[in-house]
């Protein structure tokens, strides 16, 4: 594995690349912040690393949130996991990964006890009253700055971006669900497009280097067996691929084959396969692990699932930490413990396989040009989230007010995203205080 010295050129700003405190301080605020689900996980990211920081460009970071969502797995998780590759390698990544991911387990945990204690969840909907439209602003200005840089605006003259943005606006607004395979349709037509117009092989393949001696340039594809050519992964393989091992998730040979077997075992087993399978965020593992959850194993009632699902959305970082209510649920702290550890095995291992190597693709035209596809459809899908959570985000005039005041200090005054988030935490207690 390559030494923190060789990580080093990885980091697209100046300077040394951050200190693992920095990196797990920092990863961790956002996970305790992170409200929202994963677009609000990305968007504080965004703020923090990008604007705050500076670790990585924001060119840079977009191309980690393209690369990610064309992986399996929690999408904001393996965004954290990278960034903390590309500052100290695969160390990094770890620290940044368990940084994010902890705070949230130990929350649905403890939550899990009590409620499998007492048998109900506290109210919390009061408070929500005000984290639901600052989390709104920080992930339309996300979108916005994003979206900026995905189509270059105001210099780009590339209108086909800015119809790829509109569609990823459409599609996540009236399509929800349909984000993968848009983004990937996204990047196959950039890099058509790219290819008809410079003659050049495909997106793994740069412009012919000066020969040294007859070898194949090393940022050929073919020195890279283990990755799909990213001109598949544009064309909608990843998904295809992905759809297939769900099926196969569900099919009831793999489900008696679980039936036969211990309940970590069994747990440990179904969380890891849902986890190799999970493209279209943290609400597909709902579909995923119910069947065999309520129906086949019954380790959960149906009214239980659904609690499940209301308290990891009531606590901030991943959704996908439900597994651990679910472990909880069949073996308690261990079950919590090895169900997240199955769920999160996966994305570790993709993103360590695809890491090393992305600088290597980022360097190649056709590759930055599929890229821009699917940026610009990532950047069109997070506004088209923002916009599709107004009606419930912004419930009265009061409410409309705090969104307007959270979005002019995070685009015009510049005010760091967690701050905006915190105090629409404390403004949503305080209004829960004073309506009781």
């Amino acid at each position: 594995m390559d030494s923190d010295r060789t990580i080093m050129p990885m980091n697209d700003q100046s300077g040394q690349p951050a200190g693992f405190g920095d990196l797990i301080r920092t990863f961790l605020r956002i996970s305790l912040l992170g409200f929202g689900g994963p677009n609000a996980h990305i968007a504080l990211m965004l703020d923090e690393v990008v604007d705050r920081k500076g670790w990585i460009t924001r060119q840079h970071f977009m191309h980690l949130v393209a690369a990610t969502n064309l992986l399996p797995g929690p999408n904001s998780s393996e965004v954290a996991i990278h960034i903390g590759y590309t500052q100290r390698g695969w160390r990094g990544a770890f620290a940044t990964g368990l940084s994010f991911l902890l705070p949230t387990l130990i929350m649905v945990t403890v939550l899990s006890a009590l409620y499998f204690s007492y048998g109900s969840l506290p109210s919390v909907e009061g408070i929500f009253w005000g984290l639901k439209p600052a989390v709104l602003a920080v992930i339309l200005a996300a979108g916005w700055k994003l979206g900026k840089t995905a189509l270059g605006f105001p210099e780009n003259q590339e209108w086909h971006l800015f119809l790829l943005a509109l569609g990823g606006i459409g599609v996540s607004f009236f399509y929800s669900g349909s984000e993968v395979p848009a983004m990937a349709a996204g990047g196959l037509l950039t890099w058509l497009l790219f290819k008809r117009t410079s003659g050049v092989g495909g997106p793994g393949t740069p412009p012919p280097p000066a020969p040294k001696g007859g070898q194949q340039s090393r940022l050929s594809t073919a020195a890279l067996p283990f990755a799909l050519p990213p001109a598949a992964a544009a064309s909608g393989m990843t998904p295809v691929i992905g759809s297939g091992l769900t099926s196969a998730l569900g099919a009831s040979g793999f489900l008696g084959v679980l039936g036969s077997l211990g309940s970590l075992p069994s747990l440990f087993l179904l969380t890891l396969g849902a986890g190799a399978v999970l493209f279209g965020g943290g609400y597909m593992l709902v579909a995923l692990i119910e069947p065999f959850v309520v129906e086949s194993a019954g380790w959960l009632t149906a009214d239980q699932f659904l609690d499940g699902i209301a308290l990891t959305q009531a606590v901030p970082g991943p959704i996908v930490t439900l597994v651990a209510f679910v472990g909880y649920g069949v073996a308690g702290v261990p079950g919590a413990i090895v169900a997240t550890a199955g769920i999160y095995i996966p994305s570790f291992m993709a993103v360590l396989a695809v890491a090393p190597h992305l600088e290597k693709w980022r360097q190649a035209e056709g590759f930055r040009a599929a890229l821009k596809g699917v940026n610009a459809v990532v950047a069109g899908a997070i506004l088209g989230v923002g916009f599709s959570l107004l009606p419930p985000a912004v419930p009265d005039p009061w409410a409309a007010g705090l969104f307007l005041l959270s979005l002019l200090a995070l685009l015009r005054f510049r005010v760091q995203a967690l701050w905006v988030v915190g105090g629409g935490l404390l403004a949503g207690i305080i209004h829960f205080v004073l309506i009781r």
